[in-house]
């Protein structure tokens, strides 16, 4: 009987854990930040011409080019506020987590500059990059126009 009592025990502690348990929540947005995403394997457009426009970006001579690149390809997203999952990677997505810094400052090391708008530059890190597109990687960097 004491058999019966520690598996009942058990399985109602199971049950009241498993109703009780909370959903993920979303990370919270941020005002610094962009994602840039390309979903790969559940791409909504067509997940093969993604793959395809994917391995033609891999071509490329700087990071702005593979970017400027991606932003062609079917089912591109950018949205402000959001950042890149560590699952984003390939064969899910090529993803990446652009930051908002000051253009009058010198950019965190490590960062490379995609672009200038006004006062702000688009950075994103180099490792990063280098885990979208091994072709990014180790590169000499042009200097930001």
């Amino acid at each position: 009987m004491a058999m019966w009592s520690r598996r009942g025990a058990g399985l109602l502690l199971v049950g009241l854990l498993g109703c009780n348990s909370v959903p993920a929540k979303a990370p919270p947005k941020r005002d610094d930040t962009i994602r840039y995403r390309l979903l790969l394997r559940d791409n909504a457009v067509s997940p093969r011409d993604a793959l395809h426009c994917y391995s033609g970006c891999q071509s490329t001579r700087t990071p702005k080019q593979y970017v400027e690149c991606l932003s062609q390809c079917p089912g591109w997203e950018e949205t402000d506020g959001e950042y890149c999952s560590k699952s984003e990677v390939p064969p899910v997505a090529a993803c990446l987590t652009v930051r908002k810094v000051s253009a009058k400052k010198e950019p965190p090391p490590g960062m490379v500059v995609l672009t200038v708008i006004g006062e702000i530059a688009l950075v994103v890190g180099a490792a990063s990059l280098c885990s979208v597109s091994s072709s990014q990687c180790g590169m000499q960097l042009p200097p930001p126009q």
